[in-house]
C-alpha cells in the first residue's frame, strides 16, 4: 500500500508554467496598448471623413426636399454648404443649420479637391477665392435638386508626429459616395 501512494503526484501548474503565461499576457497587454495610441490620429481622421460623407448625403436629401441646388465649399481646414439667395441670386453659406452649418477642422488636418468633369483650376481659381470677401466666395460642389453633385474626390490628410494618415472620399455624379483608405484604390 506505501507504494501506490508515492506514485501519484499533485496536480498543479509549475512555477515556470505560470510566469511563461504572465509573460505572454503582459506582451499582449502591451501590444494592443501601443495598437490602439498609435491609432489615435487615424481614427480621428476616420471619424472626420465618415462626418463629411454623413453630412453630404444630408445635404443631398435637403436638395431634393427642398428642390434647390445646394453648394458646397472646401476649404483647407473646413467645409460650408452654400444656396444661393432667392432675390440676387448669389451664394449665401447656409447659417443656423446644425447639420449643414460649417465645419471647421483641427489645424493638424487638411482638405484638398479635386473636381472631375469641371473646369475648376485649383491653383488660378482658389487664388482669385481667396481674394473674394468671405460672402462672395462661390461652391466648388453643386448638388442638385435631383440628388447628382459635381464629381470630385477629396482628400483628408492628418499629419501625426511622424506618421501621415489619409482618407479619400470619392463621389461620382450620381451622387454615389465612397471612403478609401490610404492607398487604397476606388473600383471604376
Amino acid at each position: 500500500m506505501r507504494g501506490s501512494s508515492s506514485r501519484h503526484r499533485q496536480a498543479g501548474f509549475t512555477l515556470l508554467e505560470v510566469l511563461l503565461v504572465a509573460m505572454l499576457m503582459g506582451l499582449v497587454a502591451t501590444a494592443v496598448t501601443l495598437s490602439m495610441g498609435g491609432a489615435r490620429g487615424d481614427r480621428e481622421l476616420d471619424k472626420q471623413a465618415r462626418r463629411f460623407m454623413a453630412t453630404l448625403q444630408q445635404a443631398q436629401e435637403y436638395s431634393v426636399m427642398d428642390g434647390r441646388l445646394v453648394g458646397l465649399r472646401i476649404e483647407e481646414h473646413g467645409w460650408q454648404f452654400m444656396q444661393r439667395g432667392a432675390k440676387d441670386r448669389k451664394w449665401q453659406a447656409l447659417t443656423g443649420d446644425k447639420i449643414l452649418g460649417q465645419v471647421q477642422l483641427p489645424d493638424t488636418m487638411l482638405l484638398a479637391i479635386e473636381l472631375e468633369g469641371f473646369s475648376w483650376r485649383s491653383e488660378s481659381d482658389e487664388k482669385t477665392e481667396q481674394g473674394r470677401d468671405e460672402k462672395e466666395r462661390t461652391p466648388q460642389v453643386l448638388i442638385f435638386p435631383g440628388g447628382e453633385l459635381s464629381p470630385f474626390v477629396l482628400t483628408l490628410t492628418q499629419q501625426d508626429e511622424d506618421v501621415r494618415y489619409l482618407r479619400t472620399v470619392k463621389a461620382d455624379e450620381f451622387g454615389r459616395l465612397q471612403l478609401l483608405q490610404d492607398g487604397e484604390e476606388g473600383a471604376e
